[in-house]
């Protein structure tokens, strides 16, 4: 009930805001309008366009969603300007009269007849570089003014890869891997820092299950330390994945597939949006996904996994300054529960390839998790005037196990022996984030220095209730002999076993209450400095213990974290020089810290990271990369004190330094090249004599990924092409203490495709060489050779 209350005073407050963000707070002063959208025939949307009223002051750059807006236009006739790199540069007339609004709607089509004065060439000169984002920055900014290094992995290099799931997608992203946990999410590794939570179009989401590869514009991944702008509920000190979903236009369009392949595969999703008026102010969009694949160790075993989701959308355009978005989601999945690997001291073996056979798998066929996430996002964007707009958010992100959650673990004793542990986790368990978001963005100048602003105040919740076994040692046990055949474990085996169990449920809530802000300022038009900082109040509520009825460990701390940048345009929009220093902490609880058994108030973790680099966006944008040197210095770190392990040191040290390289490349019309390089050494510099100057777990020195193709662009195999690429990844350690290894890998994979303005048919091999490799967090042995075909069909 009392949950209800507060979600109830949540949808209050939003529905404040909203209508707080439609009042009309400047009049028109006899002035006039142009907006419009930019699409292109097949319904992609325009973004990063360069718009200008030629022989004016006005200027602007379309918007995620293709949009462009001129405010408080002086009456008369203009010369609309149309650019893009690689795109021929377009003119169109356009009259401005008093208190009007002159909308232009530009389909780009090859073909001139229908575009008349327009003439625009579809085929983008870099169709992988999807660089221009608002979120990194929260706010405008092309990527060379961006003194932050992030990678993007766009929608159609997934749908290229014909990507199935999330991992598939993330193995793009240079420098990075991807991690699995027990419960079913899907994580980074990212400069030597893992992290299974992320970001939702830049609002927190929970973790649990992971984001449908349908429903992705583009990936997002922002390196390094970014408590500044992010906090820290949603990013780790390595960096953060922003899952920047798809969005309506306004057009009718979209596109049906099919794909099937090696262990019954069989995949289909649908991607639809339509305009629900004449006037095209109320867009729909919504994107759908169903797959089921069959075990691909032990035979036709262990390791299966179904799925689905749905994300309906809406977008209401109230009038030119104020626009609603409504998002929602479910992503459901129904997976063979996988086992939590601990090496013990009787095993002498050296990696995990030693130790379990590849074909063979601890899981058991019939004992199955369950996960559901649901997200609800409502966003106003309100523009103010021609220099501010007001944008207000919420999100509410909660993933649970409505049925069950098997908490399954196996510790190996010795080379051939492992004791196997099922815990049963009574419905319904669940972690859920909500989050409240005002900011204010602006761009003007003060006497003749451009500022780009945004200042804004958050309110996020992370909370979860857990109803399991009081000890996690509780459950279904037994020893297996790793040479014979695995025995199964059975679902009524499980039940009875955890029947005997005492449970305990628990609940805890965090608070945090922020107020930021962040300004870009133009000391000339080539070099750019940033400052940025972030107050974050946390309020731990504890953790409230059904079985004893007490709530303990309830804590507040206060944290500042800053952010400095510098860019330097050697040559403008094309080479840059950046350097940036960012923060990102993390709230350690109170513990006990010396003889007297007080407990102590913590500070935060920290870590600050210092980084240089260049980014180059050349040849009209056949050429974009970035190449950067990194170092994370993390301190106030805590371990058990080697006097007395009941007590709490913080003066732990850990030093994460590396280089990262990112290439995406069309030398040649109709050839892609996507390259990345990554090398880390993750150290800890201060700790216990068994873990200092040992390295983290699970992070490679060395990563590397490529991706190559090519396709006809005329001629009779016009539409056919040919694409291949691999990941490598070194071996990394799978304990704190270094002695047993994670093993590394290399991965070739080639693809065969058609495509025409209505069809596509693909067909990809995975896994040339039938590598045997792991995915780090559970050690979950991956796909051997596989193939997927995909048959899609454009509306």
């Amino acid at each position: 009930m009392n949950n209800f209350r507060l979600r109830k005073q949540h949808l209050i407050l939003i529905t404040c805001l909203l209508l707080f963000s439609a009042v009309n707070l400047f009049a028109q002063q006899n002035h006039g309008k142009i907006n419009g959208q930019i699409t292109t025939s097949d319904g992609e949307l325009a973004v990063g366009v360069n718009i200008i009223l030629k022989n004016s002051k006005y200027f602007t750059i379309s918007n995620e969603d293709g949009t462009f807006e001129f405010n408080r236009v002086k009456p008369n006739t203009y010369t609309l300007q149309v650019s893009l790199t690689g795109y021929e540069t377009t003119q169109q007339e356009v009259s401005v009269t008093e208190n009007q609004t002159a909308t232009l709607n530009l389909q780009l089509k090859v073909s001139n007849r229908e575009l008349k004065e327009i003439v625009i060439n579809t085929q983008k000169a870099n169709k992988f570089a999807d660089r221009e984002t608002v979120y990194v920055a929260r706010m405008p900014l092309k990527n060379l003014e961006n003194s932050q290094v992030y990678n993007t992995v766009s929608k159609e290099l997934i749908k290229e890869q014909i990507a199935t799931d999330m991992a598939q997608a993330q193995r793009n992203i240079p420098g990075a891997i991807p991690g699995a946990a027990g419960g079913g999410s899907v994580g980074i590794v990212s400069r030597g820092f893992t992290s299974y939570q992320s970001l939702r179009n830049g609002m927190n989401s929970a973790a649990i299950a992971p984001e449908d590869p349908v429903n992705i514009e583009r990936i997002e991944a922002i390196k390094g330390p970014v408590g500044t702008l992010f906090s820290n509920i949603s990013t780790s000190l390595g960096g953060v994945l922003n899952y920047v979903t798809k969005k309506p236009y306004e057009t009718f369009g979209g596109e049906l597939s099919y794909t099937t392949g090696t262990y019954q595969l069989n995949r289909l999703t649908a991607d639809v949006n339509a305009p629900l008026d004449k006037e095209k102010t109320l867009l729909f969009r919504a994107t759908a996904s169903y797959q089921t694949r069959n075990g691909y160790v032990n035979g036709d075993g262990a390791l299966w996994s179904n799925s689905y989701s749905f994300s309906p959308k809406l977008t209401y355009k109230v009038n030119p300054k104020l626009t609603l978005d409504f998002d929602t989601e479910i992503v459901s999945q129904k997976y063979n529960a996988t086992y939590v690997y601990t090496i013990g001291a009787g095993v002498t073996a050296k990696s995990l390839k030693d130790l379990l056979p590849y074909d063979k798998s601890l899981s058991s066929n019939g004992l199955a998790n369950y996960n559901f996430v649901n997200n609800i996002n409502v966003s106003a964007n309100y523009k103010i005037s021609d220099y501010w707009t007001s944008q207000t958010s919420y999100m509410f992100s909660e993933g649970h196990y409505p049925k069950q959650y098997l908490y399954s673990a196996a510790t190996f004793t010795n080379n051939t022996t492992a004791n196997r542990l099922v815990g049963l986790w009574e419905p319904d368990n669940k972690f859920g984030q909500m989050q409240l978001q005002q900011n204010f963005v602006g761009d003007f100048k003060i006497g003749k220095l451009r500022n780009r602003i945004v200042a804004g105040i958050d309110w996020s919740q992370y909370y979860y209730g857990l109803n399991r076994p009081a000890s996690l040692a509780n459950g279904y046990t037994d020893t297996v002999d790793t040479t014979k055949p695995i025995p199964e474990i059975s679902q009524a085996q499980v039940e009875a076993a955890n029947s005997l169990v005492k449970y305990n449920f628990r609940s805890s809530t965090l608070d945090q209450y922020s107020a930021y802000v962040s300004d870009v300022l133009n000391v000339t038009d080539n070099l750019l400095v940033m400052a940025s900082l972030r107050v974050t109040r946390a309020i731990n509520n504890g953790i409230y213990s059904q079985a004893t009825g007490l709530t303990t460990g309830n804590y507040n701390q206060t944290q500042l974290s800053p952010k400095l940048g510098i860019v330097y345009q050697v040559l403008k929009d094309k080479i840059s020089l950046f350097t940036n220093y960012n923060n990102g902490f993390i709230n350690v609880a109170p513990a006990p810290t010396g003889p007297s058994g007080d407990i102590t108030v913590l500070e935060p973790q920290q870590a600050n990271q210092a980084e240089g680099g260049v980014k180059f966006n050349l040849f009209n944008g056949k050429l974009s990369s970035t190449f950067s040197y990194y170092d994370i210095q993390v301190t106030n770190a805590t371990y058990a004190d080697p006097a007395n392990a009941a007590y709490t040191v913080q003066n732990g040290t850990q030093r994460s330094k590396g280089f990262e390289a990112d290439i995406i490349a069309n030398p040649i019309s109709g050839l892609n090249i996507v390259a990345g390089y990554g090398f880390n050494e993750n150290i800890y510099t201060k700790n216990t004599a068994a873990l200092q100057g040992k390295f983290s777990t699970f992070a490679p020195k060395n990563i590397a990924n490529l991706w190559i193709s090519y396709k006809i662009m005329n001629g009779k195999l016009n539409g056919f092409g040919l694409g291949a690429g691999g990941n490598y990844v070194s071996d990394s350690w799978f304990n704190t203490t270094n002695t047993f290894i994670f093993n590394g890998y290399t991965v070739a994979n080639a693809s065969i495709f058609y495509s025409t303005e209505k069809i596509t048919l693909n067909l990809k091999v995975n896994n040339l060489t039938n590598e045997e490799y792991y995915i780090v967090g559970t050690g979950t042995p991956q796909m051997l050779r596989n193939i997927a075909v995909g048959f899609t069909y454009k509306l």
